[in-house]
């Protein structure tokens, strides 16, 4: 029984964890590494 608690708490953490990263959203890691990226993008290949 124990075994199937710690179970189900490592499969909610991950859950968890996989929504803070990777996460619909604009909150999430990913968006954020995103926006970023887009930004660089942006501000690279602008003409002076």
């Amino acid at each position: 029984m124990k075994q199937f608690v710690v179970l189900i708490a490592m499969l909610a953490l991950g859950l968890a964890i996989y929504g803070m990263i990777a996460g619909p959203g604009e909150h999430s890691m990913l968006s954020a590494v995103k926006g970023i990226w887009v930004e660089e993008i942006d501000l690279r290949t602008r003409e002076p």
